[in-house]
């Protein structure tokens, strides 16, 4: 196995809540890429749970003692990533599967330019503005372009941010999202680009979700999630928040009806 060709000096971290073989296969497909070879990365999985038992690979395994829940475990990655000189710091979903290369895919747009905050990867799910131009059978199987998309926000199941900037905005904002931090990841796409900074998504790295396999685990439901974002950007930003990223007035619906492009303003098109 060799070493990537990663230049910025980054920390991944993956948050757990059990489901040790969701997590097993996010550290394998880095493993697989030889990220946990590279000296300029760091990978820790915070296991949330206490009971993770790593299978392989030259990686960290973070215990806090309680459930930190998504929104705290990205702040601790960004304080740990300020202290520890990273330039990147990356969070991975654990239920999700990485296309060969994924890290050198998703941390490209950072060598290229100095203003972009947030990037991520495309993907299978919700967002139209963030789902690949073609979705695989599997991520194994995707085919990286070189295509970057500026966008009004990033979908947080697979984010890199960048270190400084995002630590000086004040990372996420855990007093308004108390629970796991859903809307958190909208909310600082808002503040990012009131900054002048940029958020992509780059089509050079690709996962798959799961979906749903932390929130069935921890018992969240999506109603109380979609409470979580509406009450919190609601609470920030008043009635012009969904514009100001994209989203038409009838964005999050009772139940979530309607389909993914009914959502937008103008639905993105790849």
């Amino acid at each position: 196995m060799t070493s990537s060709s990663t230049t910025a000096s980054t920390l991944v971290v993956i948050p757990a809540f059990g489901s040790p073989e969701l997590t097993d296969a996010v550290v394998h497909d880095l493993c697989r890429d030889g990220n946990d070879l590279d000296p300029d990365v760091r990978i820790v999985v915070v296991d949330n749970a206490g009971d993770y038992v790593l299978p392989q690979g030259r990686i960290s395994v973070h215990r806090p003692g309680r459930n930190l829940r998504w929104i705290g475990a990205a702040n601790w990655a960004l304080e740990t990533s300020s202290r520890e000189g990273h330039a990147v710091c990356v969070v991975l979903n654990n239920d999700i599967r990485l296309s060969p290369g994924f890290l050198d895919g998703l941390l490209a747009p950072f060598s290229t330019t100095d203003d972009i905050a947030l990037a991520a990867a495309c993907y299978d799910d919700f967002w139209l503005h963030q789902r690949a131009h073609t979705i695989p059978s599997t991520a194994a199987e995707y085919v990286p372009r070189d295509v970057l998309r500026d966008v009004d926000f990033c979908d947080g199941t697979a984010i890199a941010f960048a270190v400084p900037a995002v630590v000086e905005l004040g990372g996420l904002d855990e007093v308004t999202f108390q629970r796991h931090g859903y809307g958190a990841d909208i909310d600082l796409a808002i503040r990012v680009r009131a900054a002048r900074l940029r958020c992509v998504v780059t089509e050079g790295a690709y996962v798959s979700h799961l979906r749903r396999q932390t929130m069935n685990r921890t018992g969240q439901s999506s109603e109380g999630n979609r409470a979580e974002i509406l009450d919190g950007l609601n609470a920030k930003w008043g009635d012009t928040w969904r514009a100001n990223v994209g989203l038409g007035p009838d964005s999050f619906p009772a139940h979530n009806v309607g389909s993914g492009a009914s959502w937008y303003l103008s639905p993105p098109v790849w």
